[in-house]
């Protein structure tokens, strides 16, 4: 045998041999860690499926394979093992709408960190939303607050209905064509064209999702590609980092539709070297939200241009699919139920009479009831997933149970909201259940934004931008339209990727113009 033959063998052998210690290691490694989980881990004693205590990959399982399912894992868990039970390693989930006020506080009764392993890996790791620590949470958020306060949003009142006039103008065109719309697109091209306005003052028109002949589709469709990615880029966060390298061209080339997306990133650059580069906000012409940041007194640290890059594209996504979403699920409804419908156009009749020389204000459509019955009861089929919390400094005590310090724990939004206890048929959408003498139950557990020092930011003008949509389509005098090929499947909640999804083959809210 030869020598280099003789070699190749030694090396062979070597390398088997390796590749065996390497398994063999891992494997011991692996064992005690699933050891460590089920019997030293401090959330041993919790209930719930020994699986989903052992490993991540049973949550993995449920939101990548079975694609966005693990909501409904969960509630099977909490029928079989009670209100509070152990969903991954390292997490818990509580159902029990009294102790949602416990959860999800503000910071005047105790500080609350948010769960770095919810989020990571999507490319929003510095924004206000995802930040970790409670105080740099305050810091990132508080020069926010102000123009998504009641007031902020008052303020923009007049842009809210000169968008509103634009969807009601383009929808216009379609009357009596016969050509079917996509309703969906339409929506979100309505929210993203307002939280744009507001976040980078996109005056150019052609910066206007609504001025695209199909409502810039392509914007809605890469929204969808990043929910449906959330399960695999927050289980593997690395593949984030390896796209990072890979040049831009080529993954436009991989994904042309990742155009919009791209299109708005530059936009929120330039904004933001605009607004670096600015002396002062003295202009009243300027209403840019990212403008006012710069010139805040937010530590230096925090106006870095990537950061606040970021935290614009969090809000473009955000504001736009959410409220784009609700407005969708309302107004299938409205367009199904005829008597409905019907009620909602006469409750309009005199608010709405002189639109568009005369707009109603938002305070005056808040006491029209019924609208805001259908708003409530659209928004119970809002976010899904559970929001986990994390006490930083004390333990929390539910019942019997003692929560140490540094544990997550998250509750559900549409377990509150589908608690048959609290809500009649709590799968039919019934927005008279919240007309006359309501159970304070369903105000308790209504939670759509969340509570405490970290719900959603928008609230306001998430209410405001919902509420003006359906008095502009739904008046007496607004565009007629009739659903084409559509049915509750299309918006009904049927996947959690972090954000609640219909089916997924579905084909959109469709409808035509009459």
């Amino acid at each position: 045998m030869r020598i280099y033959e003789i070699a190749l063998l030694y090396f062979n052998a070597y390398f088997v041999s390796a590749i065996a210690a390497f398994l063999f290691t891992y494997f011991v490694y692996f064992a005690f860690v699933i050891v460590h989980r089920l019997y030293f881990s401090p959330l041993a004693g919790f209930p719930g499926p020994k699986l989903a205590a052992a490993t991540g990959w049973y949550e993995f399982y449920y939101q990548y394979w079975l694609n966005g399912q693990y909501i409904f894992e969960i509630e099977n868990m909490h029928k079989k093992y009670g209100p509070i039970v152990r969903v991954t390693p390292e997490e818990l989930s509580i159902h029990d709408p009294e102790f949602y006020n416990e959860l999800y506080v503000t910071e005047s009764k105790r500080q609350t960190n948010h769960y770095d392993q919810f989020g990571q890996g999507i490319g929003f790791d510095d924004s206000h939303l995802f930040t970790k620590e409670h105080d740099l949470h305050r810091v990132r958020r508080k020069p926010l607050e102000p123009f998504f306060s009641r007031m902020g949003i008052t303020r923009v009142q007049p842009m809210l209905a000169e968008v509103a006039l634009h969807l009601e103008t383009r929808l216009r065109e379609f009357a009596g064509t016969n050509k079917v719309i996509r309703l969906d697109h339409a929506f979100s091209a309505y929210t993203g064209d307002i939280v744009g306005r507001m976040c980078l003052d996109t005056q150019d028109a052609s910066h206007r999702f609504l001025s695209d002949p199909n409502f810039s589709d392509d914007w809605f469709d890469v929204i969808i590609m990043i929910i449906r990615s959330l399960p695999l880029f927050m289980a593997f966060p690395w593949i984030a980092s390896i796209l990072s390298y890979i040049p831009e061209e080529v993954l436009l080339w991989a994904y042309p539709r990742g155009r919009a997306f791209n299109k708005l990133r530059q936009k929120a650059k330039d904004n933001m070297r605009e607004a670096l580069a600015s002396d002062s906000i003295k202009d009243e012409k300027v209403t840019s939200l990212f403008h006012h940041v710069v010139h805040s007194d937010m530590p230096e640290s925090e106006k870095s241009e990537q950061r606040l890059i970021k935290e614009a594209q969090l809000l473009l996504a955000g504001g736009t699919f959410t409220s784009g979403r609700t407005i969708g699920v309302a107004a299938f409804y409205i367009l199904s139920k005829l008597e409905l419908r019907c009620r909602l156009e006469e409750e309009l009749r005199e608010p709405m009479s002189i639109w568009p020389e005369q707009v109603p204000t938002w305070a005056d459509l808040e006491k029209l009831v019924l609208l805001q019955a259908i708003i409530k009861e659209s928004l119970r089929y809002g976010i899904m997933h559970r929001l986990p919390r994390i006490s930083p400094d004390v333990p929390l005590q539910y019942k019997q149970y003692t929560i140490p310090i540094g544990v997550p724990v998250g509750m559900s939004a549409y377990f509150m909201h589908s608690d048959p206890t609290v809500y009649k048929s709590p799968l039919e959408f019934i927005p008279d259940r919240w007309i006359g003498d309501v159970d304070t139950a369903m105000y308790r557990n209504y939670v759509p934004f969340a509570k405490g020092s970290r719900n959603c930011l928008g609230i306001n003008l998430a209410m405001a931008e919902i509420t003006l949509a359906l008095a502009v389509l739904f008046h007496p005098n607004g565009p007629k339209l009739e659903l084409f090929e559509t049915d509750e499947s299309d918006v009904k909640q049927a996947h959690d990727f972090a954000v609640s999804l219909p089916r997924l083959d579905t084909k959109g809210m469709r409808a035509v113009v009459l």
